[in-house]
């Protein structure tokens, strides 16, 4: 009969659980290195409910934008980070939904996780091009011909693309995780092809302004269409957007009509379906000079950001200024007067698959092997504020996994 092993009272004894606690605290890049200490630790930081986790994990507000610190001339800012994309397709428009980028491009659909440094490519069809007469539209945020959507189903948590030609009634909707395009049922009516839509909770909404005022709404998991009832009151210019303002529905326009030129922002209540005028910003006499230069009011768009825990507000316009507003003080200023700002950022760690290569070639796709390209280089940069307390902290919480992983679970 062999000798039991004796049990050391003094073990400690980590579960899976507390495992996963600690790990989805820690930072980015101590994320993405621990992936390679063990399968079992790999599996878990790539999973979608791990990931999912992360993104609900209280932190600092960070922004997405285009270059470097010192191309932007972002000075910083104690309510806000910063966090810069290089890669050449950054600096055309796009679409952003927890982090991921969608970035239409003639004949092509790049998706892309700054947090993973991850970018796919896939084949958009023969009717996807680029329309000239676009670029010379100042409102114009697009100059795709197709009516472009990006989201996530908040059933399947699967990250989708829509596009809708209406030109040729050619509509279609991508499942990142697949890789293939799929047929959509026709929506009700159109909608403007050069503004940006939004996703809020599993639904990407597009707003059309001329002809007629609607609101168009596509449910991602049941990929249906709606026409969106209750709106805000008419708005005042061809300028307004349609954002994601902290997971509400949210549109920003311009009002001329009354003394100061104001910047209105309404807000969704997607409980009670009602609509309300959450900030009214006057804008004159406080853009007007700059480098000794009229701004012309009529052509710049503003686009909000998100708000702080401070209640200070966040927003940039096509002059490409980063601003910072305080409806307590009603006190505005500029962040930054050189910046391309994408959108609000969250690190996400989800993957994005490789998709399955369909069997035929899609019309219009001129690569031989496949509708679906690895595009290597995409580098992600980020102004760090170093930070001795949680640096500590770290190495603590690391120590302590590192001791206690090598017992097994006990009953």
């Amino acid at each position: 009969m062999g000798e039991e092993e004796e049990e050391n009272p003094n073990q400690i004894y980590i579960t899976t659980d507390v495992v996963e606690e600690i790990l989805v605290r820690l930072p980015l890049k101590s994320i993405l290195r621990f992936k390679t200490v063990s399968r079992e630790w790999r599996s878990l930081m790539e999973s979608r409910r791990f990931a999912d986790r992360r993104m609900s994990v209280p932190k600092n507000r960070k922004f997405l934008a285009v270059g470097n610190q010192a191309q932007s001339r972002f000075q910083g800012d104690e309510e806000i980070e910063m966090v810069y994309l290089k890669c050449d397709e950054a600096t055309r428009p796009s679409l952003t939904c927890d982090g991921v980028v969608c970035i239409p491009e003639p004949n092509w659909v790049s998706v892309l996780n700054p947090s993973t440094g991850e970018f796919n490519r896939f084949c958009s069809g023969p009717f996807h091009y680029e329309n000239d007469m676009y670029t010379g539209v100042w409102w114009s945020e697009f100059n795709i011909n197709s009516a472009m959507g990006f989201g996530k189903d908040e059933v399947t948590g699967k990250y989708k693309v829509v596009s809708m030609l209406f030109d040729h009634n050619h509509y279609q909707i991508l499942d990142v995780d697949i890789g293939q395009w799929r047929k959509l049922v026709p929506p009700p009516y159109k909608v403007e092809t050069r503004r940006k839509s939004a996703c809020v909770k599993g639904s990407i909404y597009w707003l059309g302004l001329f002809r007629k005022y609607k609101m168009l709404a596509l449910d991602l998991h049941t990929e249906e269409f709606r026409d969106v009832q209750v709106l805000p009151p008419l708005l005042h210019s061809g300028a307004a957007r349609i954002v994601n303002l902290d997971d509400r529905l949210a549109i920003a326009d311009i009002c001329m009509m009354k003394p100061g030129w104001n910047l209105e922002i309404w807000i969704m209540d997607a409980q009670e379906e009602t609509w309300c005028m959450t900030y009214s910003i006057t804008l004159a006499h406080r853009f007007i000079p700059m480098h000794g230069r009229v701004i012309e009011e009529w052509s710049t768009m503003f686009t909000p950001l998100a708000v702080s825990k401070e209640g200070s507000l966040f927003f940039y316009d096509t002059k490409k200024r980063l601003f910072k507003y305080d409806p307590e003080t009603d006190f505005l200023c500029c962040l930054s007067s050189d910046i391309c700002v994408i959108s609000p950022f969250v690190e996400n760690l989800v993957r994005l698959h490789p998709g399955c290569v369909p069997k035929t070639r899609p019309p219009g796709c001129s690569n031989g092997r496949s509708c679906l390209n690895q595009v290597p280089g995409s580098r992600i940069s980020k102004r760090i504020k170093l930070q001795i307390p949680n640096i500590l902290l770290t190495s603590t919480l690391v120590s302590l996994i590192c001791f206690g992983y090598s017992y097994r679970y006990r009953t």
